[in-house]
């Protein structure tokens, strides 16, 4: 097949490398996620992405390649843009929805829960990139959260729990994720209430003076 024609033999329309890595790596997510990695095969990954197999081989050498790559896409470590300055003096509330707002954007999207569920299934081949994001993605969460205790206790504030164990603040987000993926997506009003639980959590540990209403 003629490899600037898709199967129909229309002509492709021309992406930018960078471009069509982002559509190869995205339909190997759903190919991976659908058939699991031993059954996916390149021509299947070339179809979706609307490449031929050349097409593909000319980007990746090998499944092994795709399938590192993809998981590397999700080790990116967290933006921590926007976040408020890590003091005493700013309002727990306003920390704790800017945090609730950063890991849900990350790890709640239906890619982020794939990417979650695909790392469980496949978690003897992946092992080291597996270590590596917990590293690069999951601590620097805790670590920003230790910053931002340790702002505060040098303030005057009351020490928390979230003190001793800065991990706590996620374990909300990976108990939904964990509950998705057995149990299907929740409805909007259902996820909006677990958000708001996880914040007011957020607020309650990090300042254990604070008494919400209701």
């Amino acid at each position: 097949m003629d490899a600037d024609k898709d199967s129909n033999g229309t002509p492709r329309r021309r992406l930018s490398p960078a471009v069509r890595m982002q559509q190869i790596l995205d339909a190997a997510l759903v190919e991976f996620c659908e058939r699991g990695y031993a059954d996916t095969r390149m021509d299947e990954i070339a179809r979706r992405a609307g490449l031929s197999k050349g097409g593909l081989y000319a980007h990746f050498g090998s499944k092994d390649a795709v399938f590192e790559a993809l998981l590397r896409r999700s080790l990116t470590p967290p933006s921590l843009e926007g976040m408020p300055e890590p003091d005493a003096r700013v309002p727990s509330r306003e920390f704790a929805a800017w945090l609730v707002e950063r890991l849900y954007g990350q790890f709640a999207e239906p890619s982020g829960l794939r990417m979650l569920w695909l790392m469980i299934a496949e978690r003897e081949r992946v092992g080291h990139l597996l270590e590596f994001w917990d590293r690069q993605v999951l601590g620097p969460y805790e670590a920003l959260l230790q910053r931002a205790l340790a702002a505060r206790v040098a303030a005057g504030a009351t020490p928390s729990v979230l003190s001793r164990a800065p991990w706590l603040a996620l374990s909300p987000l990976v108990h939904m994720a964990t509950r998705e993926l057995l149990l299907g997506e929740p409805d909007a009003a259902e996820l909006a209430r677990w958000r708001r639980a996880h914040e007011d959590l957020l607020v309650e540990l990090l300042d254990p003076a604070t008494r919400l209403a209701g």
